[in-house]
Order: C-alpha cells, then sequence, then structure tokens
C-alpha cells in the first residue's frame, strides 16, 4: 500500500461526514455481474456464445463510463452445490447470455436454469435474459409449463430473442411483465471477441458436420446414413472440380463420432491428418478453424454465425427454424438449404461457388452487430447506473429496519450489525410480534405504514424476497432507494474509509 494511502486511510475516520459524503461521490462501486450459461459445453459455439456476451457488457460499461464491472461465470449444468449457488447472492445481476435455453425436449433447460431464478428469486437479484433461442410450446407438457412459469418471476427484468420474440411473446411471456424484442445472436462479435480474422490466402472449403440424430431429433426425416450418402457426394463433386476440403466439427463428442463415421464411409480413415481438423478444444479454437477456410458448408448453427462474423461465406443445412430464421436475417435465405435441397449435391455446390462469388450484403454485419450489442447496452447500462447512484450513500451510523428476523442459529450471524444498527424488526408472524430480537422490538408491517420518513429497510435472507418486495413497493418504498437484501446491503456502506469494499 503507497504511503499516501495508508495515511488518507488513517484520517478519513477524522473527516467530517459531509466530507465522507462528497468522497463517496466520487467512487465507482463494483457492478457485480453473474454470467451463467453453457460455459463448459463441448458444442462450442455455446461457449462462443457466452464470451461474446461478456464481450459486450465489457464494451458497454467502458463506452458508458462504469468504471468497476466484476464478471464471474457460472455453468449452468454444474452448479448443484450450494457454494457455487451462492454466488447467485453474491451478484448484482444475473445474465443468461443468449442460445437455445428456452426449450424442453432436448435439454433439461427448466430444472437447470431453475436453480438459479429460484435462488435470484429468493435474494432479490435481478436476472437479464440476451438473445434467446425459442423452440416450440406446448401447454400441456409439464416441463414446458415450469420453463414458462420460470419466464414470469418477479426477479426477471429485461429479455430479448435472438429469432422468435414474437412467439415468445404470445406464448411464455403472456402472463408476464416484460416482453421480449428481437435482436441478434452475440456470436456475430466472434472476430472482436478472439481478435481472430479470416485466412485471406486460404483456398480450403470448411465442410463442418455434426451427429447422426440431430435432424430426426427435431423431426426432419434425414436419418445418419442419409447424412452419409449426402456428405459423400458432396465430397465427390467437391473433388470432381478440384476443390479442396476439409471436415470439421463444433467439438462435440457425438459430432465427432459422426466424422469418423463418414472417414470410414468414404474409405479415407488413413488420411484423417490431411482431410479433417482436430476437434477444438476451447471457444477460441473453433473460431480459429473456421477462420481457416475460405467457404464453408455447414449444420451447425454457430459454424455458420462465426463464418458470417468472419466474412466467410456458409451454407448452411437446415434442421430447426432457427437456421432458417438467421438466413433471412442475414439476407442469405437462398443459402439455408431445407432437407429436401440437400440431397442434390450438385445443387449444394453450386450454391456454395455462388456465395463465394456474392458474399455478404454490405452493412449486414455492422446491422447484427448493433442490434447484438443494443440487446445488453439497453438494459445493462442504465441498470447499473441507477444501482451505482443508489450506493452513493452513506448508512453507516443510521438506524435500519429489518423486515424478517435473522437465523439466531447461524455461526455467521453479525450481531453486531443487528445490535447496533437496527431499529426494530418487521415481521409477518404474528407469533413473534411483540417480542423481541437482539434487543430490538419486533412489529408488523402495518408499523411501516407509520414510517413517514422511510428509514432504509434490509429484508432478511431468511425470508422470500419477492414478497416482501412486492408488499413494500405497494406501500410506496422504492426498490434499491429504500430497501434491499441483506448481502446488497454490506455493499451500502462505508468501512474504515475504504468506500464499497
Amino acid at each position: 500500500m503507497s504511503f499516501l494511502k495508508r495515511v488518507r486511510n488513517k484520517l478519513f475516520s477524522c473527516v467530517p461526514p459531509i466530507k465522507r459524503k462528497i468522497y463517496a461521490e466520487k467512487q465507482f462501486p463494483e457492478t457485480k455481474v453473474l454470467v451463467a450459461g453453457l460455459m463448459m459445453c463441448r458444442n462450442l459455439g455455446d461457449v462462443v456464445i457466452a464470451d461474446s456476451t461478456q464481450y459486450l457488457l465489457e464494451k458497454a460499461s467502458k463506452e458508458a463510463g462504469i468504471r468497476k464491472l466484476r464478471l464471474s461465470t457460472l455453468d449452468i449444468r454444474r452448479q448443484k452445490d450450494k457454494e457455487n449457488l451462492n454466488r447467485v447472492r453474491n451478484s448484482d445481476l444475473v445474465v443468461f447470455p443468449g442460445g437455445g435455453f428456452i426449450k424442453y425436449k432436448q435439454e433439461n433447460f427448466p430444472k437447470e436454469m431453475g436453480r438459479i431464478i429460484s435462488r435470484a428469486e429468493h435474494y432479490g437479484i435481478p436476472v437479464m435474459y440476451n438473445a434467446m433461442g425459442v423452440e416450440d410450446y406446448d401447454g400441456d407438457n409439464p416441463a414446458c409449463l415450469e420453463m414458462q412459469e420460470l419466464l414470469t418471476g418477479y426477479s426477471n427484468r429485461y429479455i430479448t430473442s435472438r429469432d422468435f420474440a414474437d412467439f415468445l411473446n404470445s406464448t411464455y411471456l403472456k402472463d408476464s411483465d416484460i416482453s421480449a424484442r428481437r435482436v441478434a445472436d452475440p456470436a456475430v462479435f466472434a472476430s472482436e471477441v478472439y481478435g481472430i480474422s479470416k485466412s485471406q490466402t486460404s483456398d480450403v472449403v470448411g465442410l463442418g458436420v455434426a451427429r447422426e440424430g440431430l435432424f430426426t431429433d427435431h423431426g426432419v426425416p434425414v436419418t445418419g446414413e442419409d447424412l452419409l450418402k449426402i456428405w459423400s457426394g458432396i465430397i465427390e463433386k467437391l473433388d470432381e472440380k478440384g476443390i479442396r476440403w476439409k471436415l470439421f466439427t463444433n467439438g462435440l463428442g457425438k459430432d465427432e463420432d459422426f466424422l469418423n463415421e463418414l472417414l470410414k464411409y468414404i474409405g479415407r480413415e488413413d488420411l484423417r491428418e490431411e482431410i479433417s481438423l482436430p476437434a477444438a478444444q476451447s471457444s477460441r479454437e473453433l473460431v480459429e478453424n473456421i477462420a481457416s477456410f475460405s467457404s464453408v458448408i455447414a449444420i451447425r448453427m454457430h459454424a455458420n454465425i462465426i463464418s458470417f462474423a468472419l466474412g466467410i461465406p456458409s451454407v448452411a443445412f437446415v434442421w430447426n427454424d432457427k437456421l432458417r430464421y438467421f438466413g433471412e436475417s442475414i439476407g442469405c435465405s437462398e443459402r439455408y438449404l431445407e432437407y429436401d435441397k440437400i440431397y442434390d449435391a450438385d445443387f449444394v455446390v453450386d450454391t456454395l461457388l455462388k456465395a463465394q462469388k456474392e458474399g455478404y450484403e454490405q452493412g449486414a454485419l455492422e446491422r447484427e452487430k448493433e442490434s447484438a450489442y443494443s440487446s445488453v447496452r439497453d438494459f445493462f447500462v442504465p441498470f447499473s447506473k441507477s444501482l451505482l447512484q443508489n450506493r452513493r450513500r452513506d448508512l453507516t451510523n443510521k438506524k435500519l429496519i429489518c423486515y424478517g428476523l435473522p437465523n439466531l442459529e447461524s455461526e455467521k450471524l453479525n450481531r453486531e450489525l443487528f445490535e447496533k444498527n437496527v431499529e426494530f424488526f418487521v415481521s409477518d408472524d404474528e407469533a413473534v410480534v411483540g417480542s423481541n430480537c437482539l434487543g430490538r422490538p419486533v412489529y408488523s408491517p402495518r408499523k411501516l405504514c407509520k414510517n413517514k420518513r422511510k428509514k432504509f429497510i434490509i429484508i432478511s435472507e431468511t425470508l422470500e424476497y419477492t414478497p416482501v418486495a412486492k408488499k413494500l413497493i405497494d406501500m410506496g418504498y422504492e426498490e434499491k432507494r429504500d430497501f434491499t437484501n441483506m448481502h446488497s446491503y454490506k455493499r451500502y456502506v462505508f468501512k474504515k474509509g475504504n468506500v464499497f469494499n
């Protein structure tokens, strides 16, 4: 610690209260954001989404002058233990970064997301859904209704969709206080996120294959055997035209299994190192692999989105509506081929050659990037600024009200806080109203209606935050400005001169 900083900290306690307030207003307390996505998924397109959303949060913070942004991540499939889930409580905002989360058939997202969202509801942590992918809706399916219940919770403050916003609003969000708008997938920023550009000298076409059941799982009648024949025919046509090619995947193990089957099918297992790329081990490696191609034919959506982000022409096989929608949004519908077209190898290769000549519509990438950026910026910047403004206060020596009683058996009970700073408690439990807790009286919520000066209220973590928050708002209290949860309160208070530690 520098000499001047030590002197400042030593003298700080002697500075009059007004000076402390002025000093506090010059501070920039941290905004803690937890990005909860598929951070460790072997289908690396999902990791590119999460990386891109973090990049956009940092970009928005920097441009808005928000000086202290602390990002942390949580994989929604690896957070069942209490320690990991407590990271939700320690955050100011939870962000689902984008991707096909709003579905219930092929994945277990309702339960995996539900663990995080329920924890956010309990502690009053706002949740932001960025560029959500939407797949199907069935009002009679329990898993679908579970997903719908998650999306209509009190903590949910903002949602955008990368494809079917109108469908999302009319189904999952029909009983919600928020509505979605259409935005681009954040992975359109892949080039900037990783600092990678396409090769200017490559003449190799990338062939992005995927697992054999992908089409049939989504109701498209293309079997694994069909895919072997389709890719074999395309490879034959490329060879006839003297066009170099290499196979690759987005990293998923089952996709790699299919690649191996395809090599056997075409009788070239011994040439694997020459005609295919090793499976990418990270999101960066996936982007580097795609950047090494001159053009791409790919099944996976994010192989095509990354290609678009790098300015590499691509042709896609449509196994899900989301691919068709993306092709329309970038003005390349003719390159996103329906299943009945992909059996014709001549047509597929001719479509690729045409795409190579035409490239992309001028301005299409910038348009999509602005859409993806605005999805993050338009909510996060005002949210963060409001949060910082509300925190610039000195509550050190002011009496507070605690809604709900603390857990007196907890080893981490901060008795000093309650005994020194809390004037009285409020409880909905009539059995304890009129008693004392830690030397302070316990009143019913009616006491708050008479609290004309509106002392700051902290909501005990022994209670569910949401119903209490709704009750306080009905009484005229403003969230964050007049009340907050216990954990957030700790960052409102000065501590030994190190403001907002």
